[in-house]
C-alpha cells in the first residue's frame, strides 16, 4: 500500500465517522454542524411520496456525504462517495482491521451503527446506518 493510499484510508475514516454522527441528527442540526461546507438540501417527489436528501461536500478530502431522513425528519442513512478509487481490498482490510464485521448481513459494526460497501460503476459507496 502506498503513502498516498493510507491517507486516503485515513481521511475516509474521519469522514465514515462523521457520516455516523449525522445520524439521528435534522436538517437544522446538520445545517449548524456544517454549514461552513457547500451543502446541498433536496426535496424528490414521487407520485404521493416525498423523500428529503441533504448533500455535503467536502473539497478538501475529495467525497460527499450524503443523508437520507426518515418520515419524522431525522438522517437514518448516511452514504459517504469518494472521488477517489482505491482496489477494494485496501479498504476491506482497512475496516476489518477496526470493526467487527458480520457476515451474515454483509456489514461492519460500529459503535453507534453499521457500516456496508457497494461497488459501483464510477468507484465504491458506503453506507452508514442504524
Amino acid at each position: 500500500m502506498l503513502p498516498e493510499d493510507i491517507m486516503n484510508l485515513k481521511v475516509l475514516s474521519g469522514l465514515i465517522g462523521r457520516a455516523n454522527a449525522l445520524l439521528s441528527l435534522n436538517e437544522k442540526q446538520i445545517w449548524e454542524k456544517f454549514s461552513r461546507y457547500p451543502i446541498c438540501f433536496m426535496d424528490f417527489y414521487e407520485k404521493d411520496e416525498r423523500q428529503k436528501s441533504v448533500e455535503i461536500r467536502f473539497d478538501t478530502e475529495k467525497t460527499s456525504i450524503t443523508c437520507l431522513f426518515d418520515s419524522n425528519g431525522i438522517c437514518d442513512y448516511a452514504f459517504v462517495t469518494p472521488d477517489y478509487v482505491d482496489p477494494i481490498g485496501y479498504y476491506v482490510d482497512f475496516f476489518n482491521s477496526i470493526y467487527k464485521y458480520d457476515p451474515l448481513n454483509g456489514r461492519w459494526i460500529m459503535a453507534h451503527g453499521y457500516l456496508s460497501h457497494k461497488k459501483t460503476g464510477i468507484g465504491v459507496l458506503f453506507i452508514v446506518n442504524n
